[in-house]
């Protein structure tokens, strides 16, 4: 018999006590190595981008090869990742039931006992039968919270696409920048050395030969700062990508995707209702805003449902002083819970909040596009003025070049036409730049990302550096 009892008894112990508490303390040296160590011609980074964006040819890489590149590596990807699988994990315990429980007492009676059995030996159970739809408001609110996760998790996924395009064309045009920079410096030396020679003649005064000179410094400085933006442009795309700014040093980068002013069928007014559709179709805001409020609403089906008391069963058995009995007993706990409506009420407040939060952002995505089409065309005016004043300043050193070669100038002349061409070539550059961004913000306010899985990762997909440590 004891044998038995023991048996039993073990056998209750390891059905309730079979889970062990495994510590998972944190390595923060491990991450900081991991960073350091970083390359973008890692085999496994490599193969998992050329899934999805092909593989770079030659070690060049365009900017949708980079931003899928910056989903598999970017912490707050991972991040948002993991809190999408926790949410995951609580609807199964939001559909678990109530579990069984059991109570026992001993009694012993000290007089009266007539010759009978002192002992008074009960055994019951409990069992809890949730009313109102409890159950059933967990797994949505749990549902909900998953909802909540995946648009944190795609908001993350297309913020990481934004920035890494954004910073591969700062990148870009700050390259043509300190180019351009460059090229303004030496025609500007070119002018100064000639005036130099009209100054020994006795043709220029030394107050125009030190104008020239300071204005060589000037462009110097320029140019100093443009090679500032660049390193700037670089550590930013860096950062952008999670990757150690010395893995950008020796890459080459070109774009293979359109800008987004040209994408647009209509930008000469107000946004085309294609432009606004796609816009609040796409943009992971408002999928962010639509979940939360579903889970307001999953919010006030739970209050509803907490309104109506459980019931609780407790079948039992009492072995009174040799006499045998069956129990049953009942119980309504908290039964006065429907006089107290201030949950429900603060639950249907958040739901109106989160209503309104839906139309702000509704408003907030066709504002968006309004301004990224305004300027759009703001940013097409003015590339389009740059190129016309490129195409004069060319000719013009056309002309100066000709009448040089027919004795006609001095050799200054052509060097000034020169200096022109290159300022005016400096400038359409600045515009090109502004109507690349213009663009980007123009991607941005459509939602131009938007996860498609024929041509982007599936943010809930681990990325090729999720066996990394951490």
């Amino acid at each position: 018999m004891r044998i038995v009892r023991s048996t039993w008894l073990a056998a209750v112990v390891v059905a309730t006590g079979c889970a062990r508490y495994v510590p998972a303390p944190i390595d923060l040296t491990a991450q900081p190595a991991t960073y350091r160590a970083r390359r973008l011609d890692d085999s496994a980074l490599v193969g998992w981008v050329s899934r999805w964006a092909g593989a770079p040819a030659n070690g060049r890489w365009t900017d949708r090869q980079l931003a899928v590149a910056a989903l598999g590596l970017r912490a707050d990807v991972a991040r948002a990742r993991a809190d999408w699988r926790a949410a995951t994990a609580g609807e199964r315990s939001a559909g678990a039931r109530p579990a069984p429980g059991a109570q026992a007492g001993v009694e012993r009676a000290v007089s009266g006992s007539d010759g009978q059995s002192p002992w008074v030996v009960s055994l019951g159970s409990l069992f809890a039968v949730e009313l109102g739809g409890k159950r059933g408001a967990r797994i949505q609110r749990a549902r909900a919270r998953t909802g909540q996760a995946e648009s944190e998790l795609r908001l993350a996924a297309w913020r990481a696409v934004r920035e890494a395009r954004a910073g591969v064309a700062e990148l870009l045009t700050a390259d043509l920048e300190v180019e351009g920079a460059r090229r303004e410096v030496e025609a500007l030396t070119a002018v100064e050395t000639l005036e130099r020679a009209r100054f020994r003649e006795a043709s220029l005064s030394s107050a125009e030969l030190a104008r020239a000179s300071a204005d060589v410094q000037a462009a110097r400085v320029q140019a100093a700062g443009a090679e500032a933006a660049r390193l700037a442009a670089q550590a930013a795309l860096a950062a952008a990508l999670a990757v150690p700014t010395t893995s950008l040093e020796s890459l080459s980068i070109r774009t293979d995707e359109a800008a987004g002013c040209a994408r647009a069928e209509d930008v000469s007014g107000q946004p085309a209702d294609g432009l606004a559709e796609r816009a609040l179709g796409r943009r992971p805001e408002l999928g962010q805003a639509l979940a939360d409020y579903a889970g307001a609403e999953a919010d006030v089906r739970l209050e509803v449902a907490r309104l109506s008391p459980d019931l609780e069963l407790g079948p039992g058995f009492i072995w009174d002083q040799g006499v045998h009995r069956w129990t049953l007993a009942l119980a309504l706990p908290n039964l006065l819970a429907f006089r107290n409506h201030a949950a429900l009420e603060e639950a249907e407040a958040r739901r109106r909040a989160s209503a309104a939060r839906v139309a702000e952002t509704q408003e907030a995505v066709l504002a968006d596009v309004e301004r990224a089409v305004a300027r759009c065309r703001g940013a097409r005016l003015e590339r389009a003025a740059a190129d016309t004043q490129v195409v004069v300043a060319a000719h013009a050193a056309a002309l100066a070049d000709s009448a040089y070669a027919r004795g006609e100038t001095s050799r200054l002349d052509p060097a000034l036409a020169a200096l022109g061409l290159v300022r005016a070539e400096r400038a359409r550059t600045g515009t090109e730049r502004r109507l690349v961004a213009a663009g980007l913000a123009l991607e941005a306010a459509t939602g131009e990302w938007a996860g498609d899985g024929d041509r982007w990762p599936d943010p809930r997909e681990d990325g090729p550096m999720e066996g990394a440590p951490r």
